[in-house]
């Protein structure tokens, strides 16, 4: 089995934290912060958290809707608007989405007498973001996909949930996710917070629907 990788293309990780449009936009705050060569085409992974506040602190993520893009200097606090990578990165209509898909998954979660969440993968500004959308409604555990996990505390995860969900198409080391095996198991194709919850909600409603359930 190949080894997790050390980098990844720059343009891959500003689109899984959520930023569209040429690298060249992102350059200068990156050389600014001390976290990238403009030369360069890749990035180290271990940066990824100094990236993403990097930019969180230099731009405001704005999709192509006009209202939006009008919105934008209201709620950026003096940050420069930039391409959102999709709709549900925009800061200004997708925090709404967000917000609403999560209200879903927790009222279905509250249906099926569900309290506990895993959720494997996603970057941690996703991470953060699903978090702050769930404060203390749900007990969750988070699991950066890119850190190696022993097979001990996956199966301490899979006995504490009562739904795991892989956060596919988000950087996530295979090693990590093929830890997590069983009905309690779900994936998430899509990376966006408003998916994963989404994938979770449909998963208890489908459980909560079955004919045996309690």
């Amino acid at each position: 089995m190949r080894p997790a990788p050390h980098d990844i293309a720059k343009v891959d990780l500003l689109r899984e934290l959520g930023y569209g449009g040429d690298t060249s936009l992102y350059a200068g705050a990156l050389e600014a912060a001390g976290l990238s060569n403009p030369r360069k085409d890749r990035i180290a992974l271990d940066k990824r958290d100094r990236v993403a506040g990097a930019l969180r602190a230099a731009f405001v993520r704005v999709c192509s809707r006009g209202d939006c893009s009008s919105m934008a200097a209201g709620i950026g606090g003096g940050r420069a608007p930039a391409p959102a990578a999709t709709q549900a990165d925009c800061e200004v209509c997708g925090g709404s989405r967000n917000r609403s898909a999560v209200d879903e998954m927790v009222r279905a979660f509250d249906a099926a007498g569900w309290k506990r969440l895993v959720v494997v993968g996603g970057s941690a500004a996703t991470r953060e973001d699903l978090l702050r959308q769930i404060a203390d409604r749900l007990e969750v555990r988070l699991v950066d996909g890119t850190i190696a996990r022993r097979r001990v505390q996956a199966e301490a995860d899979l006995v504490w949930a009562d739904r795991v969900v892989i956060w596919a198409s988000t950087e996530l080391n295979h090693k990590v996710s093929e830890l997590y095996r069983g009905p309690k198991v779900i994936t998430a194709r899509s990376r966006g917070v408003a998916e994963l919850a989404q994938a979770a909600t449909t998963s208890a409603i489908r459980t909560n629907s079955a004919p045996f359930h309690r």
